[in-house]
């Protein structure tokens, strides 16, 4: 193995001690894109985290005032029910699942929202 002079010669090939332009410009913009990957990862993580944080502090509650929702059967549907402000909130696809049970009662009901 050849060994390296203090001059930074080896084997009378004169090589370099200090990179150069082009090499700092490419290691430090790799350096960047290595920070900017981490801080995305990071900030994805954290977007994820808030979002379950929300969801597990909703769940289940009267977005009008806040109270534990309760499910109670009507018909072949369990809909949620608040004890707080007596209101009643149906999941997706509830609505339609009632119109085809009570077609009177769910029409009207369908008919109010459809404008």
């Amino acid at each position: 193995m050849a060994e390296a002079h203090q001059s930074g010669e080896l084997k009378g090939i004169d090589m370099p001690v200090t990179p150069s332009e082009n090499e700092e410009e490419y290691f430090a913009r790799q350096e960047l894109e290595r920070r900017r990957r981490i801080a995305e990862e990071g900030k994805a993580a954290r977007l994820e985290e808030e979002s379950e944080r929300l969801r597990l502090l909703h769940y289940m509650r009267c977005p009008k005032c806040g109270t534990e929702l309760q499910e109670v059967p009507f018909g072949d549907v369990l809909v949620d029910k608040c004890f707080g402000c007596e209101g009643l909130w149906l999941d997706h696809g509830e609505v339609e699942k009632l119109e085809m049970k009570e077609a009177g009662f769910a029409t009207k009901l369908l008919n109010a929202f459809k404008r």
